[in-house]
């Protein structure tokens, strides 16, 4: 688990760069979306701004996914970057979200902000939720009535 203590950190500095390697039992993606195996790379530059910080995130690595057409299993390269906003958790029960507010996260400690949960989230929003080991997938082989084993069922409803 990696905790970062946002309030000490920029105490000494206006500007956080870190690098980490993530296990699977860490990320813990839950096992009905996919599977990690490998380990994710993950760099966070993390800057202070009015009323929050700004987090650019990149994540490196692929995970387990399996195909819902054909059902063959496939790894998915989940690499990539994304630029979020922290904020904290408003004080109002109600969050009125404005296109500009896509692209939020929200914090409940600055002394305790959870990255892995964060980087979970990127992850399970990369997986698209009809996956597909290509775009042509064509599903499983139709097997022709001839060669099904209840093909000569057929000829026993004619008498």
């Amino acid at each position: 688990m990696v905790i970062l203590n946002l309030k000490e950190i920029f105490k000494r500095s206006n500007r956080f760069t870190g690098y980490y390697r993530l296990s699977p039992s860490e990320i813990k993606l839950p096992a009905d979306i996919g599977e990690i195996t490998k380990p994710v790379e993950v760099q966070v530059e993390i800057t202070k701004e009015r009323g929050g910080y700004r987090l650019h995130l990149h994540i490196q690595g692929e995970v387990t996914l399996e195909c819902s057409r054909c059902l063959q299993v496939y790894q998915k390269d989940i690499s990539g970057q994304e630029v979020i906003r922290l904020e904290r958790y408003p004080e109002e029960h109600v969050i009125h979200i404005r296109p500009q507010d896509l692209n939020v996260s929200f914090y409940e400690d600055e002394e305790a902000f959870d990255l892995v949960s964060l980087v979970r989230e990127q992850i399970i929003l990369s997986i698209p939720t009809k996956p597909l080991c290509d775009p042509n997938c064509e599903g499983i082989p139709y097997q022709k009535e001839e060669e099904s084993p209840f093909a000569s069922l057929k000829n026993l409803l004619k008498k």
